[in-house]
Order: C-alpha cells, then sequence, then structure tokens
C-alpha cells in the first residue's frame, strides 16, 4: 500500500502564515490552516499528476502534470541528445517521443468534509503543451499554451487517519523559533478535468487538512 504523504507544518504548503499577532519588537505569534487534495494516473502510454492546496485567508493553488507518448529504441544515428532532462532507460539508447503538458492552477477552491468523506475544488488553470522527441534533439520549446477551468472531485476510499508533530530551529542569541502542527488525511478516489488536456480518473489519491501554530524571537 502506498503510504499517505503527510504534511509537515506550514513550510511544506509553501505559503505564508496568517493571522500573525505580535507580542513584541522581535516576537511574531502565527498560526493557520490549510487544505490539501492529490491525485495521480498512468495507462500504458503516460501517467500525470494534481496537486491543489489552499491556506486560510490566502488564493488557492496548484500544479498540473501529464505525459502522453512511448519510449522508443533510437537508431545509432539518433541517439538521444544530451539535455538535462531525463532520457529515461537505456542511457541513451532509448529515447521519448510524445507531449508533456504542465502548467499551474490558481483561484482555487477547495471544500472537504469535515471527516474527508467528500472533497471538491473548482479553479483556473493555465497549462502548456509540448512535443518531445528525444531520439532527435526535440524537447518542445515552442509550447501551445491553453487556459481553461480545473475541476477534482474525490471521495473517501480508506480510514481517517490522523498525524500531529512539532518542531524547532535555534541560533543561540539570533533566532528561536518553535513549531506544532496537526492534521488528517484519507485515501480517495475520484477524477479531474483540466481545460481541455486533461479528463482523467486517478489510479491514487488522498486528501489532508492541517492546522499549525509558529512562535518566533529573533
Amino acid at each position: 500500500m502506498r503510504k499517505l504523504m503527510v504534511l509537515p507544518m506550514a513550510g511544506l504548503l509553501a505559503l505564508s502564515i496568517a493571522g500573525p499577532v505580535a507580542a513584541g519588537p522581535n516576537v511574531s505569534n502565527t498560526s493557520g490552516t490549510g487544505e490539501t487534495m492529490y491525485g495521480d494516473w498512468s495507462t500504458a502510454t503516460g501517467y500525470g499528476y494534481v496537486f491543489l492546496g489552499e491556506e486560510s485567508g490566502q488564493s488557492g493553488f496548484g500544479d498540473v502534470y501529464q505525459e502522453e507518448g512511448t519510449w522508443v529504441e533510437c537508431s545509432p544515428s539518433d541517439e538521444p541528445v544530451a539535455d538535462t532532462k531525463d532520457t529515461g532507460p537505456g542511457e541513451g539508447e532509448y529515447g521519448f517521443v510524445g507531449t508533456r503538458t504542465y502548467g499551474y492552477a490558481y483561484d482555487v477552491q477547495i471544500d472537504l468534509s469535515r471527516r474527508l468523506e467528500t472533497g471538491h475544488a473548482t479553479g483556473s488553470v493555465e497549462l502548456y503543451t509540448e512535443t518531445v522527441d528525444e531520439c532527435n534533439g526535440v524537447y518542445g520549446g515552442d509550447a501551445v499554451a491553453e487556459t481553461g477551468s480545473i475541476e477534482v472531485t474525490l471521495a473517501a476510499a480508506g480510514p481517517l487517519g490522523s498525524f500531529k508533530g512539532t518542531g524547532s530551529y535555534k541560533i543561540p542569541s539570533e533566532f528561536n523559533g518553535h513549531q506544532s502542527y496537526k492534521g488528517t488525511e484519507r485515501l480517495a478516489s475520484g477524477s479531474a478535468v483540466a481545460a481541455g488536456s486533461i479528463d482523467v480518473t486517478f489510479g491514487y489519491a488522498y486528501m489532508s487538512k492541517v492546522s499549525w501554530t509558529e512562535h518566533i524571537n529573533s
């Protein structure tokens, strides 16, 4: 069984913490809540994932990726050209031929039920699709842009789990920070539709809620 991705405090959400309450010129106490939805899928010719997150008082965000194509054996005259991207199996003998679609979601609104029985999210999305032929050194470049809406729907597919933890970081006479977090998470099933490029059913998915507090003295 795949393990759920437990959220460690606010830092993993890559968002600023909401609700500061000043207790002195160099002291701050902050807190917040967040919700996430994740799903991925795979087929005989590709795979992809969608990740969405929303923090209290902030606009939600997301990350979308899909790859469709196949790995082919390159002839000796057109073995994959050196590039920063992974050339896949064969270390130069095989190359990926197909399309890669990637982009981000914004203005995302996530609605999770109290015990994570259901989850629903909507927002806007901007995607880019590029054609790739690694055997001939084609890695996109002229990606086709597409904007539209995104919708993700999840339903519970496992028991409700909980997590909590604390953390601290200290530099003597310079910085002292303490954090604590707790939350719930649940495996799920569901689907995603994004613009006109993605319409999928997840093979693996989860949803999660987290709350945190942080004290900093610097």
